[in-house]
């Protein structure tokens, strides 16, 4: 009977470059190296991730501020220069009268494009 055997093959380390040989799917030439290279894409993607929370709070804290205010409506100008980005949003649906709805967490906004309008609170679950 013959069994396969695992060809061996030469692979060069993902972190440091290092040419090795092992098996045809290793892609480190040892664990320190494959511990860098994971610490680095997950610092990569925690990153990103607080980049766009950051953003999200920013966009909350403007939009609070016209409801303080007592403003339903506002300039994308306005809210540009203020930090307001309007790709940063949590939720997004189609709303009556062909008007886009968007939402930062518990306020919902209709935009078009040159500016933020009915401004509002959405009203809670109940709590």
């Amino acid at each position: 009977m013959k069994y396969k055997t695992q060809q061996e093959g030469e692979g060069a380390c993902l972190e440091c470059g290092t040419v090795f040989y092992g098996r045809k799917d290793k892609q480190f030439c040892n664990a320190s190296c494959k511990n860098k290279w994971h610490n680095r894409l997950l610092r990569e993607r925690r990153k990103y991730r607080m980049e766009t929370f950051a953003a999200l709070t920013r966009n909350y804290g403007i939009l609070e501020g016209l409801l303080k205010e007592n403003r339903q409506s506002a300039g994308l100008a306005e809210l540009s220069e203020l930090g307001f980005d309007p790709d940063c949003v949590t939720g997004y649906r189609k709303g009556r009268y062909r008007h886009d709805e968007y939402s930062c967490f518990d306020i919902s906004y209709c935009r078009s494009p040159s500016k933020v309008f009915n401004v509002r609170r959405k009203a809670s679950g109940g709590r």
